[in-house]
């Protein structure tokens, strides 16, 4: 090649690399900011740029003139602290839109909250919605950062429990047309106004139902608390038989479409002030995959879902074609939930030795384990319902995802994820072990060898050590919520929140909740100093790669979210604080002041 040909090629180089320069004029720009990317290669920046829905620019002020053009939209962060958008890896979606937009009386106790609060939602409800729920009284019995003392003192004959009792005239008033049937946080009590009394056929002169005690003035007339009858008590936990519920299940008809639509667009609403970008839907309905279709197709969608139907529904799944990654980049498939044991609130986790407060019991199976058949491979193997499910599955490239609370639980389904890598052989399957609680040393590094994804809810911790030594005795605890060693034996830690939470326990969306748990392992109250088994904290920039990048991992999206790198998704937060420099105790405070989601500003607390 002569040089006059170099020269031409050279220009015409030049001229491709300024058209392609031209072509990468941004839409939106962020400067002079404190940009912790979660990229390993590039962990710091001042300044990024998006085109249409991609990040395009990260890098610093000297670089970034050249994606300006007139109808950029240039934001100057004043040296604010941003991260990418956070990605929640369990959310009860459906449970935290029908609390966010409906009843929640958590936190009442008294004639007034309760009178607010229902009229409230009335005014807010389409005409002949019921309103249902409301767990009245949770707060006054279970006091945040507190040990739950009322919890272990509930007399089972005293249906009243001391607590808050109210009557039907607080709201007959303005609920003459609408039926409304609220209940107490232990499902022990419900308050019914005179509409839905009447649909029950409870009225004045009538006998009570069968199993359910009506409480009645001096005349006769029911005052509209229904009482269900305590069929005992174990493990320290009043067991209630709900014929309240039952009664009432035929009369309360399914939430209309528009109902569901307006309670995934409060809980997007919520998601969009607390900064979460993306999000795992555990437990919602198959009506909620077509409400998401409809809203995105609306361009209404602000938040991206990973959706997770039960594990029985594989083949199902199979035959449509969906398995790992199907879907787009706003609705996604390929992954099933299942559930092992029960809970610690309950003290029906799954443990190998019995409960410290309760020598009698180790806690339960879930069904899903029954019945136990002949293995086809080895007719001498016993094998559980949820493992012929689980191998079936996987070795269809479907997702497992598998709730496991207890010491057992979890021991369990490590002997189950290294027979899974036996007969289907190794592969890229990132079993998600869904809560991973209380798990012995062995298992911990056994998950670690494994690859297996820890989907963890870190605010477990701020909530349940004020009761979790009680409950499995102080040696059992130190493998509670073991983060660090998580981390260290090689599993990838992934964070979210389990929103709603429980009757008892309020588990907020916010990060900010979970990221200040996992750097203090302290209460919302600031207790113990120094924090719960302090060697299990992570550090604040592992924290917030546990909410983005490793969540994204956990659900094979590295590749388009979970840190700020060009060509990824432009989701991304503007906080109020930088997260790195501050005093881990305030990160609870924190507060999103921008969230971006494909290049758009969704919300702008500015």
């Amino acid at each position: 090649m002569n040089w006059t040909m170099k020269i031409m090629l050279g220009a015409l180089l030049l001229v491709a690399a300024e058209g392609a320069a031209l072509a990468q004029v941004a839409d939106l720009v962020l400067r002079n900011g404190s940009i912790w990317t979660v990229d390993k290669d590039q962990p710091e920046a001042t300044a990024m740029a998006s085109l249409a829905d991609k990040i395009i620019y990260v890098g610093d002020e000297a670089g970034l003139s050249a994606h300006i053009g007139p109808d950029t939209r240039v934001v100057d962060l004043a040296g604010r602290f941003v991260v990418p958008g956070f990605n929640d890896n369990h959310v009860h979606f459906a449970g935290t839109g029908q609390l966010l937009y409906g009843l929640n009386l958590l936190d009442v106790s008294d004639e007034r909250g309760f009178i607010e609060r229902i009229r409230e939602v009335h005014q807010r409800y389409a005409g002949g919605t019921w309103i249902t729920g409301g767990d009245w009284s949770a707060y006054e019995t279970w006091a945040a950062g507190e040990v739950a003392e009322a919890g272990r003192e509930v007399n089972p004959d005293d249906l009243y429990g001391n607590l808050f009792l109210p009557n039907k005239r607080m709201i007959d008033g303005f609920t003459q047309e609408r039926p409304v049937l609220v209940r107490r946080f232990d499902r022990k009590v419900y308050l019914a106004n005179s509409v839905a009394l009447e649909r029950a056929g409870i009225r004045k002169g009538q006998p009570d139902p069968a199993g359910i005690a009506v409480e009645r003035d001096r005349t006769g007339e029911p005052t509209g608390a229904l009482f269900n009858p305590v069929s005992g008590a174990v493990e320290s936990t009043v067991l209630v038989k709900d014929n309240v519920r039952a009664l009432f299940a035929e009369l309360i008809p399914e939430p209309s479409r528009q109902q569901r639509i307006a309670e995934t667009l409060r809980a997007w609403e919520q998601m969009r002030q607390v900064g979460v970008t993306s999000y795992s839907d555990v437990t919602s309905p198959p009506i909620q995959v077509d409400i998401y279709q409809e809203l995105k197709d609306s361009g209404q969608m602000t938040a991206r879902v990973r959706y997770r139907p039960p594990l029985d529904r594989w083949e199902a799944m199979d035959a449509l074609g969906i398995h790992i990654g199907f879907g787009d980049e706003w609705i996604r498939y390929g992954a099933v939930k299942a559930w092992i044991d029960g809970i610690m609130g309950n003290s029906s986790a799954r443990f190998y030795e019995p409960y410290t407060h309760n020598p009698s019991s180790r806690g339960i199976w879930r069904d899903i384990m029954f019945p136990f058949e002949r293995s086809p491979d080895n007719p001498e193997d016993m094998q559980s319902r949820l493992e012929r499910l689980a191998l079936q599955a996987d070795a269809q490239d479907i997702q497992l995802t598998v709730h496991a609370i207890g010491d057992e639980a979890n021991g369990y389904l490590m002997d189950m994820v290294e027979r899974l890598i036996e007969k289907n052989g190794e592969k890229d399957r990132r079993f998600r072990l869904v809560h991973a609680q209380v798990m012995t040393d062995r298992d911990i590094e056994r998950a670690g060898r494994m690859g297996v994804v820890m989907e963890v809810q870190p605010y477990h911790t701020s909530d349940d050590m004020r009761w979790m030594e009680e409950r499995i005795g102080r040696e059992r605890s130190r493998g509670a919520y073991a983060f660090r060693r998580m981390w260290d034996a090689g599993s990838v830690v992934s964070f979210g929140s389990d929103s709603p939470g429980t009757n008892a326990s309020r588990y907020f969306l916010n990060p900010m909740l979970g990221i200040y748990a996992a750097v203090t392992r302290k209460t919302l109250a600031g207790a113990p100093e120094g924090g719960w088994f302090p060697q299990e904290k992570l550090t604040v920039e592992q924290a917030i790669q546990a909410y983005t990048l490793n969540t994204a991992y956990a659900a094979f999206e590295e590749d388009i979210k979970g840190s700020i790198t060009v060509g990824k998704l432009a989701d991304v937060v503007v906080l109020s604080e930088n997260l790195v420099t501050m005093n881990p105790d305030n990160i609870k405070d924190v507060t999103v002041l921008v969230t971006v989601v494909g290049g758009e500003i969704v919300h702008d607390a500015t």
